[in-house]
């Protein structure tokens, strides 16, 4: 390709775009997908001869012998994957048709072989597009957009020079750059116009269900006293939550997240009962999780969880309804809700609650002993809940007294804990969450007050960007829960530590626009649904509504506003005018450039004539001017002949000035 060459023999900027398109589509397949390794290698390596051997101009007749041989190379690794390797149609797929590109990689190119790169680079990138949901494709996607514009400008630039055409135009480089930057905007805002106008009905948990992902663990059926504290030690984000309509003045950050409840403890480790567990009534995409009291102040949480081990559903408060596309919900009627499946890929949906704990249905004798059962042995334990609990009357008293009871000569320790909760709670008192929960449930049982073990997620951070709440693994908490007046509470033993924790995390200030761009391509392009399309345009008819309205107070009544109205009209049309005017006045000194761009000669500029004191370039520089005019202004570039006399005469010019 001589066309965009930057000098004789060296490829110039086109020549590497097209092989850019080429790799390009390779990138997102390697970084965003799991397709073979093996064949991704491969064909990388075939991609780097080839561009040497492209470089070179070296011939190739070796490789044209063996490509059938490894063509059938690329078939049977293919059929060998499909019959005894992973047995997927597609990753085999892929495997064949990366063989393909590598092999034609490596052989001589011509235009219609450059189509042909260019088609397998294009259906290399829509397959990575159809088996991703990371953000990172979107980059991927705004750089690959520019070098399909500058692909087929190559293409067609080299299908013009092998036509024996002698007066392919240079490319020049910075426009070259500007217009691939201004293609690939223009294409990604064509793509978000079509994202816009077209949901995805389900389709984000259709992708995330054929993906390969390492769930998060923790909140099993069961959860000893170091479980909690594990979890904490891994920082990576479990879920993202927003909340609308929250007041602004309340922090959601002190919210309790609810993942799962336990009730039998037998001095080791907390289980959840055996018993049977009940499915939510579903109405399409909602589910009645409890019945909504009059006057309850209702709340919004739009929940998107990481993917997880366990099939657990993270909830506010009392929950009251479930919105979005989770299969069957269960519960074991303990305030916690599961999915049918053991484990889930991320998903989102939107919960209904109130923060204020509602009555609580009485539970049978069975129950209602579970949740005052205390471990064989523990006889001291009745002593110490006695002495703690000395002069309250109510329940709601005696747990006053029990958390104060923490408050003083306990301490948050990791390292020198306790080994059980005897040993914290007589001997070392030192633990983290778990002791302090187990402490407070088994005192609070011991009073007489039915109690359980409940864990999950305390607050998080706040993300001021997006609106949203981050929270992490490290947020990891576990608390009491107390049926007090007939309503479960919250109590918590565990001392606030904030920046103190040793699992304190926060995202820096460049990562928190990262974060958020996370969540937006999460909730607007894998998850954007037909509810969602439709609350926007009604938020743009409100908006157009508020526009309106305040343009007609801004101009009063509609007499007044037909009369300003009027002078708004004849304003505009006098800047109109205005302009039009100096226009014309500022243009009027080139005209001498646009009679030459139209077939006249100029006359040789004065600082170039007092060089010329023999005349004899006078002539030739006149016309060269009248050349570059045509060329640089006209409406069509200059025929070949007149190109070359361009050519010709800007070489004279530059040794006669030189000399």
């Amino acid at each position: 390709m001589t066309g965009d060459r930057a000098s004789p023999g060296r490829p110039g900027l086109l020549w590497w775009v097209l092989r850019a398109q080429w790799a390009w589509g390779l990138l997102p397949l390697a970084l965003l997908t799991e397709v073979s390794r093996a064949a991704l290698a491969v064909a990388s390596a075939s991609f780097i001869a080839g561009a040497y051997l492209d470089w070179t101009e070296a011939r190739r007749d070796r490789w044209l012998r063996i490509a059938p041989p490894l063509l059938f190379a690329a078939v049977a690794a293919a059929a060998a994957d499909f019959f005894r390797g992973s047995q997927d149609p597609l990753y085999s797929i892929s495997v064949l048709v990366l063989g393909i590109q590598s092999v034609r990689f490596l052989l001589p190119k011509g235009v219609r072989d450059g189509w042909q790169l260019s088609a397998i680079s294009f259906l290399e990138f829509l397959a990575s597009a159809a088996s991703t949901t990371e953000v990172q494709f979107a980059v991927f996607a705004f750089f690959y957009m520019g070098l399909c514009a500058g692909a087929m400008w190559a293409l067609q630039v080299q299908g013009e020079e092998m036509e024996a055409d002698p007066a392919v135009r240079t490319v020049r480089t910075g426009f070259a750059a500007k217009l691939l930057l201004l293609a690939a905007a223009g294409g990604v805002l064509f793509s978000m116009i079509l994202f816009i106008v077209t949901p995805r009905v389900g389709i984000g948990q259709m992708l995330r269900n054929l993906r390969r992902t390492e769930g998060i663990t923790g909140f099993s059926d069961t959860i000893s006293l170091r479980e909690v504290t594990g979890v904490k030690a891994d920082r990576r984000v479990a879920a993202r939550i927003e909340f609308p309509g929250y007041p602004a003045d309340i922090s959601p950050s002190g919210l309790y997240l609810r993942g799962a409840t336990y009730s039998v403890f037998d001095g080791k480790t907390w289980m959840r009962p055996q018993r049977h567990r009940m499915r939510l009534p579903r109405t399409g995409s909602h589910y009645t999780a409890a019945p909504i009291p009059g006057g309850t102040l209702l709340r919004e949480a739009d929940v998107t969880l990481e993917a997880m081990d366990n099939p657990a559903l993270f909830v506010y408060g009392t929950t009251h309804l479930f919105e979005g596309s989770l299969g069957d919900v269960w519960t074991e009627g303990e305030g916690s809700f599961s999915l049918a499946m053991p484990g889930h890929p991320p998903l989102r949906y939107r919960i209904q609650f109130s923060q204020e704990a509602s009555r609580a249905s009485v539970p049978d004798p069975a129950a209602a002993r579970r949740y005052l059962e205390l471990p064989a042995g523990w006889d001291d334990l009745g002593e110490l809940s006695a002495r703690i609990t000395a002069g309250a009357g109510s329940d709601a008293e005696k747990a006053e007294a029990a958390l104060r009871f923490f408050r003083t000569g306990f301490r948050y320790a990791v390292t020198d804990s306790a080994s059980s909760v005897r040993d914290f709670l007589f001997v070392s008192k030192a633990g983290y969450c778990e002791h302090y929960a187990t402490a407070l449930a088994l005192i609070l049982r011991a009073s007489g007050i039915p109690s359980r073990l409940t864990a999950g997620y305390m607050g998080g951070e706040w993300s001021d960007i997006g609106k949203y709440l981050i929270v992490r693994q490290s947020d990891a908490h576990a608390w009491t829960e107390a049926l007090i007046d007939g309503k479960w509470l919250t109590l918590d033993a565990t001392p606030p530590l904030g920046e103190n924790s040793p699992f304190f995390a926060r995202t820096g200030k460049p990562w928190i626009y990262v974060d958020w761009a996370r969540q937006r391509w999460d909730k607007y392009v894998i998850n954007y649904s037909l509810k969602m399309q439709a609350e926007g345009v009604a938020e743009g008819q409100l908006a157009f509504h508020r526009t309106r309205a305040g343009i007609a107070r801004a101009f009063g009544p509609a007499k007044a506003l037909r009369r300003h109205g009027a002078q708004l009209g004849a304003a505009i049309l006098a800047l109109l005018l205005a302009a039009a005017i100096l226009r014309r006045v500022i243009r009027i000194p080139s005209l001498n450039g646009l009679t030459a761009a139209q077939g006249g000669e100029a006359p040789l500029p004065r600082d170039y004539a007092a060089m010329d004191n023999t005349g004899s370039i006078a002539a030739d520089a006149s016309r060269f001017l009248a050349l570059y005019h045509r060329d640089r202004f006209g409406a069509f570039p200059l025929p070949p002949a007149e190109l070359r006399e361009a050519g010709r005469l800007a070489a004279r010019l530059g040794r006669e000035i030189s000399r």
